[in-house]
Formats: structure tokens, C-alpha cells, sequence
């Protein structure tokens, strides 16, 4: 993250009538290294992480394990592919691949998992596609959660660069969503185009909120998706 960035969260962090959350398909304690900043909720693994409990079930440990080893030796021979694992999820991985690798990583996929319903689902990220127990919902069952547990009708901010932050757009009509990188179907409202403007428009945020210190605004909830 970069330096600026990193500064404007803090001081949006600071303002009382905030609550500022970074919701992150990484698992938490590595979102917690890169953000960096003290007094940001964490929620790691589409919001499993920090909102919900471990899996702990035998049987979704088990068929986990076998779907990890299926995708394994279907995808040996493609070298531009890796799994990662990310403890009670796995990621299958085409960045930098070709697109006839992607292609025929997507076919796989869906070939696999349909030995795999109900007790696993399968989220399609940005050259990603990550499988988890049916029951982690993703991001926009965690957005939804989060609002439940807040008094009153509070503005909500949500901005995001990949297609997994879908969901919570979704959920967000009365809110302020933006989807970040080049231009795309999207259930967003606005859109910026790169780092460098999130970093912007969150400085003009914090001024703006510093500017009205001591006026009658709401306590709103700021959730920043990476």
C-alpha cells in the first residue's frame, strides 16, 4: 500500500463517525501486514476470517482434501497454472498464463466441482478462481452481516477492483459503491481508475469529513475491499 493511501486511512480511521474495514480475499494476518494501519477491522477470506468461525467439520476438511487433490492432477501438465493454499480454501491461479492455459483451467474447474455439490462453491476472482465450503458466502454476505450489527441507517462506502467485490455492490444500492481498474460490467455506481485515484479520492474524503467537524453528520461505515 502505498504511503498516501496508508495516511488517508489513518486519518479516516480517527474520525469517530467512521468505521473503516478492509474486506480481502487474502488470508487476514497477511492483509493485516500490507494495510498496516491500527483501530481498521480486518476480514480475511472473503470475510470468513474475522466474521465467522473456522471450519472445523471432518467432512468439509475431507472433501476439501480431495478436491485439492483432483484439481492437482488434472491441471500436472499445465506448468503456467498454481494452487495456493489458504488454509480452509485453496486458489487455482492463471495469472500470467495464456488464455488458452485460462481457458482450459476454467473447463477443468467447473468439471471438477460438479463432483463437489453441495459441500464446496467455487468464487471466480480476477485470473482466479478460489474454492471454498459452500457455507463462506463471500463478500456480500459479509457486507450484509456487518450493516445488520450497525445502529441506525449508516452511509456506506464499499470500493473495489475485483469481480468477488460483485456481491457487495450488490447489496449496497442506497451506498456508495466504486469499482476500481479498466472499465467493466459492473454493479458499481462509480468508478475509478487505479490506485493512485482510490488514494485521491480518499484524501478528499478525509478533508471533507475534517471540513464538517463538529456539524451534524451521521456516524457512517467506511469498507474498503482489496
Amino acid at each position: 500500500m502505498a504511503a498516501g493511501t496508508r495516511r488517508a486511512l489513518e486519518r479516516l480511521v480517527r474520525d469517530p463517525r467512521m468505521e473503516v474495514c478492509v474486506l480481502s480475499g487474502r488470508r487476514r494476518v497477511d492483509v493485516e501486514k500490507r494495510v498496516a494501519v491500527r483501530g481498521v477491522r480486518y476480514f480475511g477470506l472473503h470475510g470468513w476470517e474475522g466474521s465467522a468461525p473456522a471450519v472445523s467439520e471432518a467432512h468439509v476438511a475431507r472433501v476439501l482434501r480431495q478436491a485439492r487433490r483432483q484439481f492437482r492432477q488434472r491441471l500436472a501438465d499445465l506448468r503456467e497454472i498454481w494452487i495456493e493454499e489458504k488454509g480452509p480454501i485453496f486458489a487455482v491461479h492463471v495469472r500470467g498464463a495464456t488464455e488458452g492455459a485460462a481457458r482450459r483451467t476454467g473447463s477443468i474447474v467447473h468439471e471438477v466441482m460438479k463432483s463437489f455439490t453441495p459441500d464446496l462453491r467455487v468464487m471466480r476472482g480476477n485470473r482466479v478462481w478460489e474454492v471454498a465450503p459452500a457455507e463462506m458466502e463471500g463478500k456480500g454476505a459479509t457486507v450484509r452481516a456487518l450493516l445488520g450489527r450497525m445502529r441506525g441507517r449508516p452511509l456506506t462506502l464499499y470500493v473495489g477492483d475485483d469481480t468477488t467485490d460483485e456481491s457487495a455492490f450488490a447489496v449496497l444500492p442506497g451506498g456508495i459503491t466504486v469499482v476500481v481498474g479498466p472499465r467493466r460490467p459492473t454493479e458499481a455506481k462509480f468508478a475509478l481508475r487505479g490506485p493512485r485515484e482510490v488514494r485521491i479520492f480518499l484524501e478528499k474524503l478525509a478533508r471533507e469529513l475534517r471540513a464538517t467537524t463538529g456539524g451534524r453528520v451521521r456516524r457512517g461505515a467506511g469498507s474498503l475491499a482489496e
